[in-house]
């Protein structure tokens, strides 16, 4: 019998001392328990992506002096310790280093297997920098021939955007070397959806192969890249029989045996709703921005609108309470019940609040900048007021040495219905890859969990930005049902406009008669995103990390 266990780490990118102590702690857990191995996630040792950090030539001297750490830390142990980390490349030719898994058993590295699939697509850009595996071997452990895979090793097979990736697929060399256990040390991040992918994929390898698998991913959140967990294991006919749970450290184990196994459940299940799961990765993300860059207090714009009360919501989740402020900012296009709406968030939430109204100033600006050239245009006076905004929440987060947590969502960001400068300021999106019919789902959901913060008017109320006398959003935008259908197959999904314009070709809405209209406008809009927070990435295709399309260009949709 062999016992494994999982080890759901959350490591910091460069922070070697902190990443091998939780390695250590969980290492140390394992050999009390009498475990024989123990998985931690990929890159573990230096913590994933580390982008191009890669390149400095201190990377691949901590990675060897925290491994040398861990080996010296199995001496006289029974307990074999799977890591990942970065190592040099030992050809010729080719990338110097690699995305490797070290097998660390009695202070010596028994085995070590490169990254064989290295993924350039979406966020992922490991061919920048690494080389891939010359071959593939098993580990030989008390008789059982253990393959070790590093994530898109297992992912092969999946046809992404509708072809499959590479030429060469790993799962025929654990055939043929007749592998009796795959173990896959990943660092797979959260979308929506995702998991159920992730694990009919894994499910179906161990269907085919008929061996159990085991499946560690790491937690946490780089920048806008949020790690989910989620680990599981599999019998031989590609049962899942234990999981651990979503966004959380954790330690589990499970007792193998070439004839069967004996694995115990988790009470983890995948009956956990995925607007659940978004909102513990969005806390996650909000949470992590803020312990890894050293800030501790946020400051949110309060319009009494849906979107800054379901950031205030998620900012209080991550960082409680008394370490948020937020500042309502009437102009004289302010209705009363936004800052009645505002005021009543902030009261439930337990939040300091201020008011700091903005209509002398800007009384004051519009009028000097008129003097010169007359009355300024509508789009000017409008886009004052939130620069207005931003000014003061700026300031604010300087004095008081907090970061500004943004409120715009998915929708406004592709229809540029934002101001660079003003409620576009700030350190962190939350919510930026959240399309607004998804934001009233999660205000819905969050409303669910005790006290009902948002006020129901809130929830109900026509969206609109307030920068004009009785103005909606949809004076100038399509209903957001709508529009966000349509922004979902053509960024998500990437469907042809010849089938969107036959899709929608019945629609009856006045902002929505011409698709190409609507999509130009998307891509017109890509200087504002390109200086927009990063966005924190919950979707197949956030704006920010992972898209990349030209500012300048001729493009017309």
């Amino acid at each position: 019998m062999l016992k494994v266990a999982i080890a759901q780490l959350a490591p910091i990118v460069g922070a070697f001392e902190n990443n091998v102590r939780q390695i250590k702690e969980a290492y140390e857990r394992a050999c009390l328990d009498q475990v024989r191995v123990l998985l931690t996630p990929e890159l573990g040792v230096c913590g994933y992506p580390s982008y191009d950090l890669m390149n400095r030539p201190e990377m691949l001297e901590r990675n060897e002096k925290a491994v040398q750490d861990l080996q010296f830390a199995t001496r006289g142990k029974g307990c074999a310790l799977v890591v990942g980390h970065v190592a040099s490349c030992l050809m010729q030719t080719g990338r110097s280093a690699q995305n490797v898994a070290s097998v660390l058993e009695d202070g010596r590295i028994v085995f070590r297997q490169a990254k064989t699939l290295l993924p350039t697509y979406d966020v992922f850009d490991e061919a920048r920098y690494f080389e891939p595996a010359s071959e593939i071997r098993l580990w030989e452990c008390d008789g059982l021939r253990i393959g070790i895979a590093i994530c898109e090793d297992l992912w092969g097979g999946d046809f992404h955007a509708g072809r499959k990736l590479y030429g060469q697929d790993p799962l025929v060399a654990y055939r043929e070397q007749k592998a009796d256990l795959l173990c896959s040390i990943s660092s797979s991040p959260y979308e929506w959806g995702k998991r159920e992918r992730r694990e009919q994929v894994h499910c179906q390898i161990a269907q085919d192969l008929k061996i159990p698998l085991i499946y560690v991913n790491q937690v946490g959140a780089t920048d806008e890249i949020l790690f989910d967990g989620g680990s599981f294991f599999l019998d031989s006919m590609g049962h899942i029989q234990g999981r651990l749970p979503y966004f959380k450290a954790s330690y589990a184990q499970v007792s193998f045996e070439p004839h069967g196994g004996d694995y115990p459940k988790h009470p983890e299940s995948i009956e956990i709703s995925e607007i659940e799961l978004l909102t513990r990765g969005l806390v996650c993300g909000i949470r992590e921005y803020y312990s890894r860059t050293g800030f501790k207090s946020a400051i949110i714009g309060l319009s009494g609108g849906i979107d800054s009360a379901v950031v205030a919501v998620l900012a209080v989740m991550a960082l409680g309470a008394k370490n948020v402020l937020g500042v309502a900012m009437p102009s004289q296009y302010s209705s009363s019940h936004s800052l009645e709406d505002a005021e009543q968030l902030a009261q439930k939430l337990g939040i300091k609040f201020e008011v700091r109204p903005i209509k002398f100033l800007f009384s004051t600006f519009s009028r000097e900048l008129a003097e010169k050239r007359g009355v300024l245009a509508p789009i000017a006076l409008e886009n004052l007021q939130a620069r207005l905004r931003g000014t003061f929440l700026m300031t604010l987060a300087n004095h008081d040495s907090s970061l500004v947590l943004t409120t715009g969502n998915k929708s406004e960001l592709a229809m540029g219905y934002c101001t660079l400068y003003g409620d576009m300021v700030g350190a962190l999106a939350p919510i930026g890859d959240v399309f607004k019919t998804r934001v009233y789902d999660l205000a819905r959901h969050l409303n669910q969990g005790g006290g009902a913060p948002i006020p129901e008017r809130t929830l109900t109320k026509a969206p609109s930005a307030e920068l004009r006398p009785n103005q909606t959003d949809q004076d100038s935008l399509p209903r957001y049902d709508l529009l966000d259908e349509l922004l979902m197959e053509y960024i998500e999904r990437g469907t042809s406009i010849a089938d969107l314009e036959l899709r929608f070709q019945n629609v009856q809405d006045k902002n929505f008669e011409n698709i190409r209209t609507i999509l130009r406008r998307l891509e017109l809009n890509e200087y504002k995103r390109r200086q927009a927070a990063p966005v924190l990435k919950v979707s197949r295709q956030a704006f920010g990390v992972g898209r990349r399309i030209p500012i300048a260009k001729t493009w017309d949709a």
